[in-house]
């Protein structure tokens, strides 16, 4: 973005370099400065795409960066090129030079306040104007062989491999882009975006989100409970696994965090009062109104690792407490800790309940895990402890993680 406002600058500059001299000039000299300028502007042009080139080829930007940047420069060359060859021909006086000295002071406040006002802001974010920017696949493809090569001499580069999964995308190589966002899983264990990127790729080969992308959706859930993607990715999944009352409880989660008056919350809303009415359950509008008030879990405690166990722990090693009804099933919801932080005091209260607004069993199970693999799934090795059923505002909980996982 930094690189498009100094090009934008520059290409201000040049139009002023246009509109002024005539206005300080006599009439007969506008068509030789149109020439000088004309010149002037193409070298500047070509200069400017040489360096857009360069910054390609040596990763500093991205393609979507570089084809933006090239068309909004090769674009308004041409168009101010246009405008100044008009005003040469049809000048024929010699204004005051206060027009000059007003327009050098009016120009760039008009175009910058124009561009905000009527323009697209948003698209000077290269992730909104991915795959808008005009090359071919075959250019895309050797900009991304490029991209390949440079991440082969920085393997440990998280944005770089960030980038090459998304040019993936553009190409629509779900593979290559599921396989990179499986190295960048390593590369960062706790970004959730990257869990809640991958899984939509999966879910984009296999066509459904149950399996493995969920399992995925799920991960970046454990990190984020309130992700909006995953929270979206999960809702489907569960709708697809004909568990409405889940996908509506997944959705209402996102519903809560879009201010009132948005025109998505109207489809969002309409997909849970769907789910809610598959599931055999009241609108959401009315189910608000009637509802009674919602009690909430505020189970606290704390959490400790037996001695025999304390020499297997990383401080680093991931720890999630969770509260579980007392069937069993996926958890209400889940705290995350660090090994090193052991023991710990532990509440749910304001924690984020997985299943939304569903309503709360009379008691819940608090269970702990040490992830030796680094991540919410559980695997032979963890380490575990699980507490009896309490009141879900019990307080003074004991948990200890006394045992490892088969």
């Amino acid at each position: 973005m930094t690189a498009f406002i100094v090009l934008a600058g520059l290409l201000l500059a040049g139009a002023l370099l246009w509109i002024l001299p005539p206005l300080f000039s006599a009439a007969g000299r506008a068509q030789r400065e149109h020439t000088t300028q004309s010149s002037m502007s193409l070298a500047v042009l070509r200069e400017h795409v040489a360096e857009l080139d360069a910054e390609l080829a040596a990763g500093r930007i991205d393609a979507a960066s570089h084809a933006r940047n090239r068309e909004e420069l090769e674009r308004r060359a041409l168009e101010e090129g246009a405008a100044a060859a008009e005003r040469a021909h049809t000048a024929d006086v010699r204004p005051d030079r206060r027009w000059a000295f007003g327009l050098a002071l009016t120009v760039p406040a008009l175009a910058i306040s124009g561009y905000l006002v009527f323009g697209t802001p948003a698209g000077l974010d290269p992730a909104n104007v991915a795959g808008q920017q005009g090359f071919s696949p075959e250019e895309i493809a050797d900009m991304v062989g490029t991209l390949e090569a440079r991440l082969q001499q920085e393997p440990d580069n998280v944005e770089g491999w960030m980038m090459l999964a998304r040019s993936y995308l553009v190409l629509q190589d779900y593979p290559k882009a599921a396989a990179t966002y499986e190295r960048l899983a390593k590369l960062a264990p706790d970004e959730p975006d990257i869990f809640a990127d991958w899984a939509d790729v999966v879910a984009a080969i296999r066509g459904t989100v149950v399996g493995e992308a969920e399992t995925l959706v799920q991960k970046a859930l454990a990190i984020a409970p309130d992700h909006p993607k995953a929270l979206a990715l999960a809702g489907t999944a569960a709708y697809q696994r004909d568990d409405f009352a889940a996908a509506a409880g997944y959705w209402e989660k996102i519903l809560a965090r879009i201010p009132p008056g948005e025109e998505i919350a109207q489809g969002i809303r309409a997909s849970v009062n769907d789910a809610r009415a598959k599931a055999g359950m009241a609108p959401l509008d009315e189910a608000v109104a009637s509802a009674a008030p919602a009690r909430a879990l505020s189970v606290s405690g704390r959490l400790e690792v037996d001695p025999a166990l304390a020499g297997q722990l990383s401080p680093d090693d991931p720890v999630f407490v969770f509260a579980r009804g007392p069937a069993g099933g996926p958890p209400l919801a889940a705290l995350r800790f660090k090994a090193g932080e052991l023991p710990v005091e532990f509440t749910f209260d304001g924690a984020t309940l997985m299943m939304g607004d569903g309503p709360l069993p009379e008691r819940v199970i608090i269970g702990a895990r040490v992830s030796k693999g680094g991540d919410a799934t559980a695997r032979s090795g963890d380490l575990e402890g699980i507490g009896a059923p309490v009141a879900i505002d019990a307080t003074g909980v004991s948990v200890r993680v006394d045992r490892v996982r088969e």
